[in-house]
Formats: C-alpha cells, sequence, structure tokens
C-alpha cells in the first residue's frame, strides 16, 4: 500500500468519529467508538510501521532540535506517522471535551463549534472549549470527575 494511500485511509478513517461527537455525542455506540479504543487498534499499527518499521530514520534526523525534527519530517513515513498522532490525539481531546460538556451541562451547541476547532487546529479548540466551558460554568480545571 503507498504512503499517499495510507495518508488517505488515516484522514478518512476519524471522520466517522467526529460526526459521531457532532451529531449523536450521547448515542451508545458514540460511547463504545469513539471513546472506546477502535481507533487507536485501526491506526497504531500503522503509525507503529511507519516509525519503526517501514525503513531507517533519515540521516540527521534528531528530536533535539529543530533542525533534526525537520530532517525527520523531510521522510514521507515520518510525515505519516506524525500526521496519525495528530489525528489520534485531536480526537482523544476532542472525545474528552464531549464527555466534560456532558459531565458539567455545558450545552452541546456551543461544544460543536469547538470539536471542529479541535479538529482543524487542536489546542485552539481545546482553548475554545475550556473558553466556553469557563463562561457556562466558571471552571478552568481538567479533572474527569468536576469536583475540584
Amino acid at each position: 500500500m503507498s504512503l499517499e494511500t495510507l495518508f488517505r485511509f488515516a484522514s478518512y478513517s476519524v471522520v466517522p468519529f467526529w460526526l459521531l461527537l457532532i451529531f449523536a455525542p450521547r448515542w451508545a455506540w458514540t460511547g463504545r467508538l469513539v471513546h472506546g479504543p477502535v481507533l487507536l487498534l485501526l491506526l497504531t499499527p500503522i503509525y507503529a510501521y511507519m516509525l519503526f518499521g517501514y525503513g531507517a530514520a533519515p540521516e540527521g534526523m534528531d528530536l533535539r532540535s529543530l533542525y533534526g525534527l525537520m530532517v525527520g519530517f523531510s521522510a514521507p513515513p515520518i510525515a505519516v506517522a506524525g500526521w496519525i498522532h495528530y489525528l489520534i490525539f485531536d480526537l482523544f481531546v476532542g472525545a474528552w471535551e464531549t464527555r466534560d460538556a456532558q459531565r458539567r451541562g455545558v450545552p452541546h451547541l456551543l461544544v460543536i463549534p469547538c470539536l471542529i476547532a479541535t479538529l482543524v487546529v487542536g489546542p485552539i479548540g481545546l482553548l475554545f472549549y475550556v473558553l466556553v466551558r469557563f463562561f457556562h460554568q466558571r471552571v478552568l480545571e481538567y479533572d474527569e470527575a468536576g469536583t475540584l
């Protein structure tokens, strides 16, 4: 399978999960699919293969410097792995935002723009959610129980 095919597969594979978070956040299957390990089981093997099995790391790759990081991401398998990394973690954050909003009574219509922003520009979407939650609930902490 080509790297372009793997990239597209990974990119499109997260779409159903995001749609469930946006349009059916309280549906039982959303809980099973999005809040469970399905996406991890689907994408982590590709991620691991891109990092460790596809070939040797590019010469000069070094995660301790900007130049070394740029060298690494110039290699297509590392770029695909990096993209999958973003896809998995952004969905994890979006799932957390949805669960947290449900626990705290934040209206889902206010969460939807945050989810879309989290999908597109991860940390900015998280910041939007934190601000929405603060203005709705006056809470800044990230505790899961909502009891800090």
